[in-house]
This record gives structure tokens, sequence and C-alpha cells, in this order.
């Protein structure tokens, strides 16, 4: 088993960010994904309409954080998942309910419909991500660094980039498996990936970042929102 797409790779549709204000109620079929990458400072939601979203579980979360910082990303990607996920199945985000299944996997689903799409959230440097599906679905980041848990040191020409890029793809394994990472994991991704078929793209960050996407099934469209040319301070 190759922890790889399988076919020709899925078309990817860059969007601007505010463009997710504007989509038309569609639920996802199977092999498409959407994504988001925004910062925590987008403005397209308010404040009070980002608090009134959250349930009181998830306020109380969001005030257990050590930081402002960490509380106001936490407060933001609940938001903004709810009112992609609203835009998604034609409903308010305030109906929009988030829960966990066994395995601590996020499942979105509007309240009195039987529609249940699978969701992640991840972050990398600045911005903040989201992923939705209707199949099991797992966002991977990593910023690289020159080393990969080996105390050998590297060529001044070694590049980081490659242990990057699997890092955040065993990453996106990892969590489309229910696990946060690996170290929270007792298997290591290629042990998940040898008990199934597991699907994985790579997606393209600025900079150093690395980022991937993880399915269950096999992946022909990803609808990224944030990853226009157009999208120029987050928007």
């Amino acid at each position: 088993m190759k922890r790889v797409d399988h076919g020709p790779p899925p078309q990817f549709m860059p969007l601007r960010m505010n463009e997710t204000l504007s989509m038309e109620p569609r639920v996802p079929p199977k092999g498409e994904v959407f994504v988001f990458r925004f910062r925590s400072q987008w403005q397209r939601i308010s404040a009070h309409d980002a608090a009134t979203w959250l349930t009181q579980d998830e306020t109380r979360r969001a005030a257990l954080l050590p930081s402002p910082a960490l509380r106001y990303r936490y407060i933001s990607s609940r938001a903004v998942l709810r009112l992609a996920v609203a835009r998604l199945l034609g409903c308010e985000p305030s109906a929009v309910d988030l829960r966990d299944d066994a395995k601590g996997r996020l499942l979105a689903q509007a309240t009195g419909t039987n529609t249940v799409l699978c969701a992640d959230i991840g972050s990398a440097g600045v911005w903040i991500m989201l992923a939705i599906s209707a199949a099991q679905v797992g966002l991977g980041t990593s910023l690289p660094s020159f080393g990969s848990g080996s105390d050998a040191p590297l060529s001044d020409t070694a590049s980081p980039l490659p242990f990057g890029r699997q890092r955040a793809r065993d990453n996106s394994l990892l969590s489309a498996a229910g696990h946060r990472s690996a170290t929270d994991s007792p298997d290591s991704a290629d042990d998940l990936a040898a008990n199934g078929a597991w699907y994985v793209f790579d997606l393209p960050m600025p900079g150093q970042l690395c980022a991937s996407i993880c399915s269950l099934t096999p992946i022909n469209t990803i609808h990224a929102f944030g990853w226009s040319k157009r999208n120029e301070n987050g928007r």
C-alpha cells in the first residue's frame, strides 16, 4: 500500500478566501475536498458573531487556553468552520453542530438534518487551515527544520524541504486516522498506511511551510479557498 494518490493528481482550484461567503449550498460528493487558509485576523466574521456561534463548552475550552493569541486562533477556527459548513449545507452558522467521533475526529452536521461532513483543523505559521469532506479527512502541516530526529549532521547543501513534506504527509495521515500527531499515536504512519488505502496530496504553501491533506477515498477535486493569487492579506 502506497501513501500517495492513486491515478491522476486531483484538480486544484485556487479561490479567494472571501469567496467562502458566496458559496452556494452543495453537499460535497465523495472525491471533493474543501480547504480553507486564512489568518486569525480575517475580518469577515465579527467578534460578536464568532462568540455567539460557539457553544458553552467551546467557550470554556477557549478560556482555558494559556494565551490570548491561542484563544483568538481557537475561536476563529471554529467560527470559520461553522460558516463554511453552513454555506455548504444551506443553514445558519449557529445551526451547525461540531462534535468528535470515537477517535476524536471532527464531524459537522446541521441541526435537524442527516448529512454529516468530516472536518479537520490545522495551523501553519500565521495561517489557520480547515478541511471539509464527505469522507474522513486529515490535515498535516510542518515547518521544516534541518534534521529528522537523527543526531547525524546534514551537509551544507541539504534541503529541509523533503523532510518537512514527508512529516506533513505523515501528520495528515495520522490526523485522518484519528491521531492528532505522531507523539500521540501508538503506530507510525507507515503502520497505519499498511492497514488500508489512504490518499495524500501536498498543498502549495509559501516559503518553507509544508501542508498535506489525506483522505480515506481518492481525491479528484480540491476547492482551495485562500490560495488565489489575488488573496493578499488573507482575503
